[in-house]
């Protein structure tokens, strides 16, 4: 008797769905618009009287485990736990490429934008800011597959884990196995709590086949990123519409001369209700989706009011490269006493003036060797190579072998003067004296020290 209901309420739905135009799809779809009020209420209707079907009461007895099910129904009942649905989806994954290729790409960053954001834009960009080879997985591309079209054209609705089970194999091409980005994921709090399921199956996947010559190290360590494209009503709605009026107006031009192609103009484009809806759907589900995993994986939120450069300014900050994030924890911890490029040229400047002050207040007599090594030895070397901009200069003086500190104070005062210093040093022996006793060479360790000197040449010709 209920599902007899349900079935009067599924086919209502779907006339009410036509009517409008609209896919039974429109909620796994960012280019369609929300049904009416009418329909919203048919939609409550139709997944209330789902849910009571889904009750443990009124589930079908079935035979075999519940990981085995198919995926595959002929109603538009969808089990909505997240962990059942992983664990169909890895089940079929493995069935299929068996377990010891199940290996998923290390970094992988999730990806979705405001309408309006500039996703499409800014796709290449974090691409090549993250040093990403292989191309974006665009979920809807998947969703257009001629699989997911006969659902679609059968009246039946995208479930979620047809939509992670396409998303996951996809993951598995070995073009993504060093990095991907997937753009328009998590689109449900089903799909976002699959991503993190999916990562803990990783790292269990690494523990695995650590031992295993072969694979081990096809499974490496995991890094995930959350990112959003945001901006707030207002500006989304304003760019929806202004694509609209610009497709208009390319179709216009296309059809009176014959040139170019006609592009679908979508009822976001021009309907003021229709982009605030869509917008809506966006903050209210797929944002709050992605945001659900913040706790988890490192969230990067862009804002993308701006222009195309400030927006790609925002994200190259947002995703600047941190080894606590991508190298793994043993590996961290081990380089981590080394400071970084950042931490040794901080405040260097202030060291540098510093450091100069105290050489003329407390070692004033070597300060004046130095300089008059300076005037008597580096600077018509440096005239000569005035116009190559480097000179290499080699020096045995003596001054540098009574105090250390002397080679300290030449480069920071050919530093201050606006020169790059790079030093080097040799040891070579040279006889010294003869053994008085078995007339043999006596020879002593010298250093000689190579200081390549780096300075802006002058441009000759323009």
């Amino acid at each position: 008797m209920m599902r007899s209901s349900l079935a009067k309420c599924s086919n209502r739905l779907h006339n009410a769905l036509k009517k409008q135009s609209v896919p039974m799809n429109f909620l796994l779809s960012d280019k369609t618009i929300l049904p009416n009020v009418i329909t919203q209420q048919l939609t409550r209707e139709y997944n209330s009287r789902s849910n009571i079907l889904m009750n443990e009461s009124a589930l079908p007895k079935v035979e075999k485990p519940l990981a085995e099910i198919p995926l595959e129904g002929k109603t538009d009942l969808e089990i909505k736990d997240p962990s059942l649905i992983f664990a169909r989806v890895i089940k079929h994954l493995e069935d299929k490429f068996g377990r010891k290729r199940l290996y998923f790409p290390k970094e992988i960053y999730w990806l979705v934008g405001a309408p309006g954001a500039g996703k499409g834009t800014m796709l290449k960009f974090i691409n090549s800011q993250r040093g990403l080879t292989s191309k974006p997985i665009t979920v809807s591309d998947l969703l257009n597959s001629e699989e997911m079209k006969k659902i679609k054209d059968s009246g039946r609705l995208i479930s979620d884990a047809q939509v992670i089970e396409a998303v996951f194999t996809k993951l598995l091409d070995p073009e993504y196995e060093n990095g991907v980005i997937v753009d328009g994921f998590p689109r449900t709090p089903v799909q976002a709590q699959c991503i993190a399921l999916l990562y803990d199956l990783m790292l269990q996947f690494r523990h695995e086949f650590q031992s295993d010559s072969v694979v081990s190290q096809k499974f490496r360590r995991p890094s995930f990123r959350l990112c959003v494209l945001f901006v707030d009503e207002k500006i989304s709605v304003e760019r929806q519409l202004s694509r609209g009026r610009k497709i208009i107006e390319m179709n216009r031009i296309a059809t009176e001369t014959g040139y170019g192609n006609l592009q679908e103009v979508r009822s976001t484009d021009v309907d003021d209700d229709a982009a605030k809806l869509r917008y809506k759907y966006f903050r209210d589900t797929i944002y709050e989706s992605i945001k659900s995993l913040q706790d988890k994986f490192p969230y990067n939120f862009i804002d993308a009011s701006g222009s195309v450069e400030d927006t790609a300014e925002n994200i190259t900050k947002e995703l600047a490269y941190q080894s606590s994030l991508e190298l793994g924890k043993t590996t961290f911890d081990l380089i981590s006493s080394i400071p970084t490029a950042d931490e040794i040229t901080m405040h260097a400047r202030q060291l540098l003036v510093r450091r100069l002050d105290g050489y003329s207040s407390r070692n004033a007599e070597l300060f004046k060797k130095v300089l008059q090594v300076i005037k008597s030895e580096f600077i018509h070397i440096l005239q000569r190579q005035a116009l190559s901009g480097v000179a290499i200069i080699r020096s045995e003086n003596p001054v540098f072998k009574e105090n250390p500190l002397a080679v300290n104070i030449l480069m920071d005062v050919l530093t201050e003067r606006g020169f790059q210093v790079i030093l080097d040093y040799e040891r070579k022996l040279v006889p010294s004296r003869v053994d008085p006793f078995d007339h043999s060479i006596i020879h002593e360790p010298v250093r000689i020290f190579h200081f390549e000197i780096q300075f802006e040449k002058p441009r000759i010709r323009e």
